[in-house]
């Protein structure tokens, strides 16, 4: 038996299939190696590659195993028979070049991430696994888009760089959002390495926009004008402004309002699980969330909460309604592109101002931080920094406070 190597003659390409000749039993078997070579690159007497090819050891080092491993299959062949065949010579090397079936990497991707979701809908909650989805629409739009095949194996910076700029132009997103959703996928892709699933790991590399932004809050003047508003005709608006001014009375989550239940109110207090975090939480009931309470002590539930989507298009209205329409701008950032964002300030209000404006009044009446974290459930003060926005008012109390002129201190008089 002999084994060659030669390039493929019939070919028309600049690059040339290496095919393998095995001639033996008085006939002549021939195989693409599925390698290919410019024939300038190839030695035909000595049936190898040049070494003016980049990477000619490795190609030729690829063509003597193959020789050696078909060889190798002969000579077992001749030992476990008494007589070989062609056609058993033909089987024992086809089985060399049998292709295997390539798996579908970008199916892989996505029953990996359906998978995920199935189980963070067991962990997390709907606005959560609501985000997951739509990161996901993303990248089948990015994808479909910017003809870019996602798998784990393209998971690295340069996809990352088209992903953003895809977020940034075509979407138009500003940098933080982009940063919750690129939060989001290091999460998924965290999960896959946990498992086994991908061992691409570039993503951890991925940056996470998060750039301080403005918050708006309510006055206190603001909230009692809408606690005030006199809404006696129009009952759903009074629904959603008590169970919001609720919110701004206590400080909490519009997922805590949404489970309350009559059990937790133990006297002048609300003992609450938070949804969010399973913390156990003791919070005081002033006078007005009491108040709040007992209009609707007739009904099975203590607060008539609507859903979050109807609130938050509800509270615009009554904002509106109490003349919370001074312009607030709001700066966000798209790149480095400044983007300035001018509307009536009731615009800009929604469930989470709430809490908001539970921190920065509380301040400004001079509660201690420390208070307002344990009643609001937060255990870091990085967290919380960002719920308080200092304003004109906290400023000059507290530099008036610490700043005051010594009282021995004589009246200097400068000439």
């Amino acid at each position: 038996m002999t084994i060659n190597f030669y390039l493929d003659s019939r070919s028309n390409q600049t690059e040339k299939n290496i095919i393998l000749y095995l001639r033996g039993l008085g006939k002549t078997l021939k195989f693409n190696t599925g390698e290919k070579i410019d024939p300038k690159h190839w030695d035909n007497i000595k049936q190898t590659v040049k070494r003016t090819y980049t990477g000619h050891p490795e190609l030729n080092s690829f063509l003597n195993t193959l020789k050696e491993r078909i060889i190798k299959k002969i000579r077992l062949l001749n030992v476990e028979n008494d007589l070989i065949t062609y056609d058993m010579i033909k089987d024992q090397v086809e089985s060399l070049f049998k292709i295997k079936k390539p798996i579908d990497s970008k199916k892989l991707f996505y029953e990996a991430y359906n998978q995920f979701l199935d189980v963070k809908k067991n962990e997390k909650r709907h606005r959560t696994i609501q985000k997951y989805n739509t990161l996901l629409d993303h990248l089948k739009a990015f994808e479909k888009t910017k003809h870019y095949k996602l798998s784990f194996d393209k998971i690295n910076l340069s996809f990352y760089e088209k992903f953003t700029a895809y977020l940034m132009q075509d979407l138009e997103h500003s940098n933080n959002t982009i940063g919750k959703y690129i939060s989001c996928l290091k999460t998924f892709l965290h999960w896959t390495v946990e498992r086994n699933i991908n061992t691409v790991i570039d993503f951890t590399k991925f940056k996470v926009y998060n750039e301080k932004t403005d918050i708006v809050v309510l006055t206190e003047k603001e909230l009692m004008t809408i606690y005030s508003l006199d809404l006696s005709n129009e009952k759903t608006l009074a629904k959603v402004r008590d169970v919001f001014c609720f919110q701004c009375f206590t400080g909490q989550r519009f997922s805590d309002i949404e489970n309350l239940k009559r059990d937790d109110i133990k006297g002048d207090s609300w003992n609450l699980h938070t949804y969010k975090t399973k913390d156990i939480i003791e919070i005081p009931l002033t006078s007005l969330a009491k108040e709040i309470l007992e209009r609707y002590k007739e009904n099975i539930n203590p607060l008539p909460v609507l859903s979050h989507q109807k609130t938050n298009n509800l509270i615009k209205i009554i904002c509106r309604k109490a003349e919370i329409n001074d312009p607030i701008t709001l700066v966000r950032y798209r790149g480095h592109e400044r983007i300035e964002i001018v509307k009536p300030k009731y615009e800009f209000i929604t469930t989470h101002t709430a809490r908001r404006t539970f921190v920065t009044i509380s301040l400004e009446k001079g509660m201690k931080a420390d208070t307002i974290m344990e009643i609001t459930g937060h255990t870091s003060y990085k967290t919380f920094r960002k719920y308080v926005k200092i304003t004109s008012k906290v400023k000059h109390q507290e530099m008036n406070k610490y700043w005051k002129k010594p009282s021995h201190l004589k009246v200097i008089n400068f000439k």
